[in-house]
């Protein structure tokens, strides 16, 4: 999370605690100078949260009266598998942040859970045991998967800056078919446009996409799992 993130909803967080709050009171609390409460004030509203200005020598800001963000609520069985799947994912090498971000996401998962509930857990996970270990495996950019994502699923075409196994950059046009999880990497497959050919790229060798103007056709024949173990086939690595 990016710091002026964490501000926003730390400022989130003191306008839920109730009462109307000064801006020199929030600077205080945030470490950050008055314009800039404003600013992350706008980003609220931005968000429809019913954030209101009281005028006046005791003026400041307020949440509308009675309105709460909902809490996450999660069943036994949801939480079992949130966290089984934050598990399984680091050990996949299928997780898109590092280390400390899953440890972090699980830490505060168990914090509200029922004790007899984390004790179930604890005692599954001392039980567990994995064929093989974690590797040391680059993970894909967030904000690189959910475009290529986007982009997947509305047909439109790609932009991507990509490294290949030697260090080579290029920048290549992609009509992306579908992203593919395997064997514990993320890879995204379709017609590099400049070529016309289907071409495979490792998603962590992908350092930034931006979806373009206009649409493609998705192509008949195989699924682009099927298209990724073709390539792999065909080719000894893949891009």
């Amino acid at each position: 999370m990016t710091r002026p993130t964490g501000r926003v909803l730390t400022l989130l967080e003191l306008l839920q605690s109730g009462g109307t709050r000064t801006v020199a009171e929030l600077a205080d609390r945030l470490g950050v100078e008055g314009r800039t409460v404003r600013r992350y004030m706008d980003q609220l509203i931005d968000l429809d949260m019913p954030v209101e200005s009281v005028r006046g020598r005791y003026g400041g800001y307020r949440l509308a009266p009675g309105y709460r963000l909902p809490p996450l609520m999660l069943s036994d069985d949801e939480a079992l598998a949130v966290l089984l799947g934050l598990v399984a994912g680091r050990r996949a090498g299928l997780t898109t942040t590092q280390y400390t971000a899953t440890e972090t996401a699980s830490a505060k998962i168990r914090r509200v859970l029922p004790q007899h509930i984390a004790r179930r857990l604890d005692t599954l996970l001392e039980s567990l045991a994995f064929t093989d270990q974690p590797g040391e495996l680059d993970t894909p950019d967030a904000g690189v998967l959910l475009t290529i994502a986007d982009a997947v699923r509305h047909r439109r075409p790609v932009s991507i800056r990509h490294t290949d196994r030697d260090g080579r950059r290029s920048e290549r046009t992609l009509h992306a078919y579908g992203i593919v999880a395997h064997s514990g990497r993320w890879y995204v497959t379709g017609k590099d446009a400049r070529i016309g050919e289907d071409r495979t790229f490792r998603l962590d060798r992908i350092v930034d996409a931006r979806t373009l103007p206009g649409s493609f056709e998705a192509p008949a024949g195989p699924a682009p799992a099927q298209r990724v173990l073709t390539g792999f086939a065909t080719a000894r690595v893949p891009a």
